[in-house]
């Protein structure tokens, strides 16, 4: 079973970005997922994975806040697994 919470999610307006670990026969990895947000009654929201022409700013943000996250993490795990901790 797939890990159900994300590890790390980002958001700039309607967009919102989730981290998932994942576990694969090659070890562990990271994806992310996006999805917009809009509302469907006074407290009531929806999310949905299509886009709006408006909405190619904050994707892009968030896409390479996600894909920035993972690329850290997996280098402080390499560096951590190599024996080259700095801390």
């Amino acid at each position: 079973m797939q890990n159900e919470k994300p590890v790390q999610t980002f958001r700039r307006g309607a967009i919102g970005g989730s981290v998932w670990l994942r576990h694969g026969r090659n070890g562990v990895f990271y994806e992310f997922s996006l999805s917009r947000c809009y509302p469907i009654g006074e407290e009531e929201f929806g999310y949905t994975n299509s886009f709006r022409q408006k909405d190619a700013d904050d994707i892009a943000s968030v896409a390479l806040s996600a894909a920035d996250w993972i690329r850290r993490t997996m280098d402080n795990a390499e560096t951590v697994t190599l024996g080259h901790d700095a801390a």
